[in-house]
């Protein structure tokens, strides 16, 4: 049999004595590989809830109807799964809300084999030496973990988050980052060096401690190699118009100037791959919207006033349409393999606290959107599965196959891959 040959630029017709060329056909040209798109993870996150019954769907299924906290959302709604009662067993109000990405409290660490490791930090620990961040996180920062119970510090501004992502340093900046980043490794060399020399004195609780410390130490050396590597590369260039709306908001001090900018930001750090593990995490803050007097944190200890429930009115409806907005950005952006942003980018949105009001921890408001998974639902989980369930779902689409995560009984029941 004749092998095939893919054909020539200079393919012709013949026929009837004539010969013509073709004209460049890019059909006919060799096929090269396309890498599939890299996977990554956006965190948003709100520290007081959602009103329980403006966000939560009456029914199950596919043909919900959305509230009015849900609503925006709802022109996008073959590309997110809104959930009902996944939450993680914990009590404590906003002293627990610092679990929403773990499901384990600081104070409970020592009894989990991975810590209070948080999604952010495990999905930054697969993904991070790709990219010169292997984690942002932006504006609060109580959510994220790393494996040795360190908490990832937060960006507090836009504009410093801009200047990190897209503006190189001077010559004589680098020059100091590189002699610190030398000494730094010449610091922790000797520190472990005298570490191991009292190791055969310690006993087994104190071994196990040691053993921590040695975790927190090659942390460190992974985060100082990758400052390495990125140093002398130069930062890309941002897209005009949102850098311009970050610039914006450098004298804002209201939330409703600054989560349209941060997620501006998000969207700019994703686009240019600049990191794939990030978490936005909003505080409180007086929003500065028309009909809102009252800052976040109180106007949710509403008591079933109308003078507050009618602010809230406003201020849920108006971070799920920037949310809406952000989560259009990405599905309009398309990649070399031909899959939009979207596709390749799993965006949670939600809490760490449900009910505001009354400082529960249960029923937390979700939405998950993006990644290749079936959306277009409301999964209610009627016998409160374990929020990380859904984590490990989440992660096992990330590419990351681990058997479980924290508190997780397994993957979650209901929602299935299906896209891309």
């Amino acid at each position: 049999m004749t092998a095939l040959h893919p054909p020539h630029r200079r393919t012709v017709l013949r026929g009837l004595g004539v010969t013509l060329a073709l004209p460049w056909l890019e059909s006919l040209l060799p096929r090269r590989r396309v890498e599939p798109s890299p996977r990554r993870l956006a965190v948003i996150a709100v520290p007081f809830g959602m009103v329980e019954e403006w966000f939560h769907p009456a029914t199950a299924g596919r043909d919900y109807v959305a509230g009015p906290s849900l609503a925006p959302l709802d022109a996008l709604r073959a590309r997110f799964t809104v959930f009902s009662n996944l939450d993680h067993g914990v009590r404590g109000g906003h002293a627990a809300t610092h679990t929403f990405l773990s499901g384990v409290k600081v104070s409970e660490r020592a009894t989990n084999p991975e810590g209070n490791l948080t999604l952010d930090q495990l999905v930054a620990e697969r993904f991070g030496p790709s990219t010169r961040f292997p984690s942002l996180v932006l504006w609060e920062g109580d959510l994220s973990y790393t494996r040795s119970g360190v908490r990832a510090p937060a960006i507090p501004t836009p504009v410093e988050a801009f200047r990190q992502l897209f503006v190189d340093e001077s010559a004589d900046e680098k020059r100091f980052l590189q002699a610190a980043l030398d000494s730094s490794t010449s610091i922790l060399d000797a520190v472990r060096a005298e570490a191991r020399a009292l190791e055969p004195a310690l006993g087994r609780t104190d071994r196990e401690k040691l053993a921590e410390y040695f975790t927190s130490i090659r942390e460190t050396e992974q985060r100082l190699a990758a400052s390495r590597q990125w140093l002398h590369r130069p930062r890309p260039e941002p897209e005009a118009p949102a850098a311009a709306r970050v610039a914006a908001c450098a004298e804002q001090t209201y939330g409703a100037e600054l989560l349209a900018g941060w997620l501006d930001l998000v969207y700019l750090a994703l686009v240019s791959d600049s990191t794939r593990s990030l978490v936005l995490s909003v505080p409180s803050c007086n929003w500065g919207l028309e009909g809102v007097s009252e800052g976040y944190h109180p106007m949710t200890h509403h008591g079933q006033r109308e003078e507050r429930l009618s602010q809230l009115r406003i201020v849920e409806p108006f971070v799920t349409t920037q949310l809406a907005r952000f989560l259009a950005r990405l599905e309009e952006v398309r990649q070399p393999d031909g899959a939009s942003l979207l596709d390749s980018t799993q965006v949670l949105f939600g809490s760490g606290m449900g009910n505001g009001n009354s400082h529960t921890n249960s029923n937390l408001p979700l939405v998950l959107a993006g990644g290749r998974f079936r959306h277009g639902q409301h999964l209610d989980l009627e016998g409160r599965a374990p929020l990380c369930n859904l984590f490990l779902s989440m992660l096992h689409e990330l590419g990351i196959e681990h058997e479980r995560f924290n508190r997780s009984t397994g993957t979650l029941s209901g929602l299935e891959f299906g896209r891309g």
